[in-house]
């Protein structure tokens, strides 16, 4: 018998709706995070404004939590790149995921 060629997985291609609402729904996640760092950061290096308090009872945080939110911040900005190098690397490198 010889080889198929057709892959043996069928793939069913995502509706453009399904995928513009999928984008939609992340890019305003992402915002919302961007706006509660900024916050954040306005907040510790002393930034008051009426936009900022609002925000910042708003979203309801915690004046002690700024620190520890903001290690986390670097942390990830430290890591990611870190992961995402090594994950490149992985994968350059022939072997599967």
């Amino acid at each position: 018998m010889s080889p198929s060629n057709q892959s043996p997985i069928i793939r069913r291609q995502t509706s453009w709706v399904s995928r513009s609402l999928r984008g939609l729904v992340l890019i305003v996640l992402w915002a919302f995070i961007v706006l509660v760092v900024v916050t954040n950061l306005g907040f510790s290096l002393g930034w008051y404004n009426d936009t900022l308090v609002s925000l910042y009872l708003l979203f309801n945080l915690q004046a002690h939590a700024n620190s520890a939110f903001l290690w986390l911040i670097l942390g990830l900005l430290i890591s990611t790149p870190l992961y995402c190098i090594g994950r490149w690397c992985y994968l350059k490198g022939g072997k599967s995921a």
